[in-house]
């Protein structure tokens, strides 16, 4: 077992002590022809010489206590990694752990450093540097822990911790910073590398105007076929999940095949030879409109070509009717702005819109 080590009081008293006992054979080895005078005088004068003997070993006492009650100055700096603190104290404490303990000292054992032994004692001007241990969140391979450590740099850090790093992966702070309050270090785990991938390729839609057929028309020419694809990506992967890719090369395996639609462009004048009619409308006024999704006019039918919208009080829902350029058309929705002579043509595709405008027709009603 290992004596705990004297503080500075400890070892003066001792001292005092030992100088008392030496002072006190030098004056016995002195004064031996005297003793008797004074073995003489404690007998005739017992209560005088008590008085006499008190009065000195209270003066001796006094003298070492007022000796470590005197008050000290300690001077301390903390330093928390992002400031020094300084901070002045007046003590009476004789050694560093009670200082620290009777001032309330920002330290914790076994996790900050002091500069100075805890059982050292305290003299006047002393200087007590504390280097406080910071809180570090560490966040790798899935998992977060904060770590509490002294000031040092990222690689002593991932050493301690057993944490490696490859070249690829990536660090949010440089190896050689040194870790302070505040600071978050992250590991990244960067993996990179080719995928191959079949992939449908879809096929484009293309319009081709036909001026053979009746304008307003439409009609699906070629079916559109989807044609295959095999891609090779290089892929970055960053904690297991993609980050980004890159296409390298692209092998057709299939052939796509676009859908080719015809829309009629003809727009010729007159009527069939033939054509049969109960009455017809002079100077009326055409226009051409388009509506997308699938409506349906007043009348019932589904809003496509052959169809137009008319004042009903002109020509009633339901009428069969031939129409100059456009062709045969029934009349199966009504408008707000349809009023007198007008119908509205419904055209398939915007560009036979275009192409028929607004225009003066004939318009025969068969039935």
């Amino acid at each position: 077992m290992v004596d705990k080590p004297k503080d500075k009081a400890e070892v003066l008293l001792e001292r005092f002590f030992d100088w008392c006992k030496e002072k006190m054979h030098l004056l016995d080895e002195k004064t031996s022809s005297h003793r008797s005078t004074a073995r003489s005088f404690r007998e005739t004068h017992p209560r005088i010489s008590r008085t006499i003997m008190v009065s000195v070993c209270t003066l001796a006492v006094g003298l070492v206590v007022v000796g470590f009650a005197t008050p000290k100055t300690v001077i301390v700096k903390i330093d928390d990694s992002i400031r020094i603190t300084t901070t002045e104290y007046e003590t009476t404490c004789t050694r560093v752990d009670s200082f620290i303990e009777n001032h309330d000292i920002d330290y914790v054992y076994g996790q900050d450093v002091i500069d100075a032994q805890l059982y050292d004692g305290i003299s006047d001007e002393m200087v007590i540097n504390i280097q406080k241990a910071v809180d570090i969140p560490v966040i790798a391979d899935g998992e977060e822990k904060v770590v509490k450590t002294l000031p040092k740099t990222v690689g002593e850090l991932l050493d301690e911790l057993g944490i490696k790093v490859d070249e690829k992966d990536r660090v949010t702070l440089e190896n050689d910073h040194v870790l302070h309050a505040g600071d978050v270090l992250q590991i990244q785990r960067v993996t990179e590398g080719y995928v191959k991938e079949e992939v449908v390729t879809d096929y484009s839609v293309v319009y081709s105007a036909d001026y053979s057929m009746a304008i307003g028309k439409t009609e699906v020419v070629q079916e559109g076929a989807t044609g295959k694809e095999l891609r090779t990506y290089y892929v970055v992967n960053v904690d297991g999940k993609e980050e980004s890719r890159t296409l390298v090369e692209s092998e057709t395996i299939q052939e796509k095949q676009d859908r080719v639609i015809a829309y009629g462009m003809n727009m010729s004048m007159g009527v069939p030879s033939g054509l049969q009619y109960s009455r017809v409308i002079t100077n009326v006024r055409a226009v051409s409109y388009n509506f997308s999704g699938s409506p349906r006019g007043a009348y019932g039918l589904p809003c496509t070509y052959g169809t137009c919208a008319v004042d009903k009080n002109v020509i009633p829902l339901g009428s069969l009717l031939y129409i100059e350029g456009y062709g045969y058309a029934i009349a199966n929705d009504v408008g707000s702005s349809i009023k007198g002579n007008t119908v509205d043509l419904y055209m398939e595709d915007m560009r036979q819109c275009y192409a028929w405008g607004a225009r003066r027709v004939n318009v025969y009603v068969i039935s």
